[in-house]
């Protein structure tokens, strides 16, 4: 493992940026901070990055990347902690849940969700934290729940604990999928299209109460 700092990092990121795409950016997320470096760039720095740079050296790059305010930055600050195995994951889930408060876009909050959802298959007792932001008066932290829930949708032999987690999120799903922001309902209809892969069963109990409900209004 190299020992690479947040300066090294960002240099690179700034070599890989582009104006015009930088210029996209403002006109879809407002006025803030970008380099325009394309997705799948990011997507396989961020995979370099992850061999080269060791815990807890990383924890702290990515929260230096995290504070400079650069939307590439941030999204590389949450991908250098999107990983199945991280030993001792504590501090890792507590920023990532810090930083899900902090996220200003849509973009900053799914490469955060992405992130936290692989500490919640670790630890299901974190699904609390995503039942909380499930009731958020924000829209970002209510997308933030269906984000870092979103494995478990995705399971198709769920252990007993699992299957419970499942059907936690559900209790909360028909009113995700009635939201009256777009970038939630979206993610609801993402999620429940994945459960319903292989469990049609709750899938359509789903969609049937939602029916239920559209029509009683």
């Amino acid at each position: 493992m190299l020992n690479m700092n947040a300066t090294e990092v960002m240099n690179r990121l700034k070599a890989a940026g582009a104006a015009e795409r930088a210029a996209d950016l403002e006109t879809r997320f407002g006025t803030g901070n970008y380099l325009g470096v394309p997705p799948q760039t990011l997507e396989d720095m961020a995979r370099e990055l992850r061999q080269e740079i060791a815990f807890p050296a990383r924890l702290m790059v990515a929260q230096e990347l995290w504070n400079s305010g650069v939307l590439e930055a941030r999204l590389m600050a949450a991908k250098l902690l999107t990983q199945a195995r991280i030993a001792d994951d504590a501090a890792v889930w507590d920023q990532i849940c810090a930083w899900i408060s902090e996220a200003g876009n849509w973009a900053e909050l799914d490469a955060l969700a992405n992130a936290g959802a692989r500490r919640i298959v670790t630890d299901l007792s974190r699904m609390e934290t995503v039942h909380r932001l499930a009731k958020s008066e924000r829209t970002l932290d209510r997308r933030a729940a269906l984000g870092l829930s979103l494995p478990l949708a995705k399971l198709a032999h769920p252990d007993e604990d699992e299957k419970n987690a499942i059907d936690d999120v559900l209790f909360w799903l028909t009113h995700a999928l009635q939201d009256a922001d777009k970038d939630v309902s979206r993610m609801a209809d993402t999620w429940l299209r994945s459960l319903g892969k292989h469990d049609r069963k709750h899938a359509s109990m789903v969609r049937r109460v939602v029916q239920s409900r559209t029509n009683a209004d």
